[in-house]
């Protein structure tokens, strides 16, 4: 005798609710980051779909219950991918200040492991998301989220969120080589200066002298713009997620 499941309508709005938060939270994680426990990202899923689902009980869903839960799970990807992609901005900033300045010491101790590990994207990390707290952009995630099952009812066409999603993608290369152009405009400044001066006055450096220097002037540079780091880039990105979810707010049912 085969199981059967009935998909009453009390349990096709809650499944929904949960695919779209479990999918959002493994991507976006509020945006705390990968290294965020799985436990951790469960109980943020479910307390976000507990609060979520008075809410999509009163909009309704379709009777077609496995495409509607496939289909909040894609939505729920597309959500999360806006908030990881822009939060993301600061790191990939301080990995190419890194790369270009010789500060990526990730490959010195796990070649093998993930180059923002260590170093300079990991420091560019840190700073972007304490500058997206204070600019309460955390707020903006968690009411963007809950409010987008009243916005995109279940059964919705999770197009407008992948293209919010695209955009979001765009934005975040755009943020970071904001945030980087001034570091590597210096090292880039610097090499030119050291290559005038050694051709001018007779000097044979030591091994790693220049690259020492280089990675010291892009430091200080890094450092001096700081409030850029974070206020400027925590305001860029919790303003772009509004603006995203507002745009993915328009998909039509």
């Amino acid at each position: 005798m085969g199981l059967s499941f009935d998909w009453s309508p009390a349990v096709v709005p809650a499944l929904a609710v949960l695919a779209r938060m479990a999918a959002a939270v493994a991507v976006g994680t509020l945006p705390f980051g990968p290294v965020v426990p799985l436990r951790v990202r469960g109980a943020l899923a479910l307390a976000l779909a507990a609060v979520a689902l008075p809410q999509a009980m009163r909009v309704g869903a379709p009777q077609a219950a496995p495409l509607v839960i496939l289909s909040e799970a894609v939505i729920g990807l597309g959500l999360g991918l806006v908030v990881a992609a822009c939060c993301a901005a600061a790191a990939w900033a301080g990995g190419l200040v890194g790369s270009v300045t010789g500060l990526a010491w990730a490959d010195e101790f796990a070649p093998e492991g993930d180059p923002q590990a260590a170093g300079l994207a990991r420091l560019a990390w840190w700073l972007g998301l304490a500058g997206f707290f204070a600019a309460g952009g955390h707020l903006a995630v968690v009411a963007g989220f809950v409010d987008s099952v009243r916005t995109i009812p279940a059964g919705a066409s999770p197009a407008a969120v992948l293209d919010a999603a695209v955009a979001a993608l765009g934005f975040a290369l755009d943020l970071a080589l904001r945030l980087a152009g001034p570091a590597l405009v210096a090292v880039v400044i610097f090499h030119v200066a050291v290559a005038v001066g050694l051709r001018v006055v007779r000097f044979a450096p030591g091994a790693g002298l220049l690259q020492a220097a280089a990675a010291a002037v892009a430091l200080v540079i890094v450092v001096a713009g700081l409030p850029t780091w974070l206020d400027g880039f925590g305001s860029a990105a919790r303003d772009h997620v509004e603006r995203s979810l507002a745009a993915a707010r328009a998909a039509p049912p």
